[in-house]
């Protein structure tokens, strides 16, 4: 059977929670270690059956440990960031320049 990666961690204490989800739901999964880190942990990887994997990753996304991003989601907050940058950068420049005129003034 094909095993397939959902969900990578360090963290000892979400390998027991998530351990527990996923024997809750009765899905055919196993715990992989791997490679040391860079901090000295070892990656866990969880591995889940191919037939399970899209109700895996609903339960990740359900119990916080996944994020679904969608496409038009992304592109709305970027051009909102795009425009907060351009307001506060035309900011400056205004300061600047009244900064500017007032210590170019004669006394």
């Amino acid at each position: 059977m094909e095993y397939i990666t959902v969900y990578t961690t360090t963290n000892d204490n979400e390998v027991a929670v998530l351990q527990s989800l996923f024997s809750g739901r009765n899905l055919d999964f196993k715990v992989h270690e791997d490679q040391v880190t860079a901090s000295g942990k070892k990656e866990k990887y969880f591995q889940v059956a191919e037939k399970d994997r899209q109700v895996a990753r609903e339960l990740l996304h359900e119990s916080g440990y996944l994020n679904l991003e969608h496409p038009h989601r992304e592109a709305s907050s970027t051009r909102g960031k795009k425009w907060m940058f351009i307001f506060l950068a035309a900011l400056v420049l205004v300061l600047v320049a009244i900064l500017i005129g007032w210590f170019m003034t004669a006394p």
